[in-house]
């Protein structure tokens, strides 16, 4: 049986997990900067969606099958950033009730 060779972390791994956890960090120092009936534990920090209360499954659900959104992406149950609504991608809303993409003019000067 040959041995494997570790994987070591390149520059750019090491780069994004330091941003994530300083990101997180930032996430949670604000929180702690408000009074205690204050925080909600979950939020924004630059338009990045946060939530660290503790997990339930109804917010599970909400997340990975929301029948109340056509979104696909919608913020994390717990943690940073976004996870995928399976509910839209499945069942798909009628023609009629999607929304109509942004119309983008080419103007041709002649």
């Amino acid at each position: 049986m040959a041995k494997r060779k570790k994987k070591h972390p390149t520059p750019g791994d090491v780069m994004v997990i330091t941003g994530i956890a300083a990101l997180m960090g930032l996430a949670i120092r604000e929180q702690l900067r408000l009074p205690k009936d204050q925080r909600t534990w979950y939020g924004t920090l630059f338009n990045i969606p946060y939530d660290f209360r503790w997990p339930t499954i109804e917010r599970l659900r909400e997340t990975f099958w929301n029948k109340d959104t056509a979104r696909v992406l919608v913020p994390q149950f717990f943690g940073m950033g976004w996870s995928i609504n399976f509910y839209p991608l499945i069942n798909p809303p009628p023609a009629e009730q999607r929304p109509e993409p942004p119309v983008t003019r080419i103007s041709q000067h002649g």
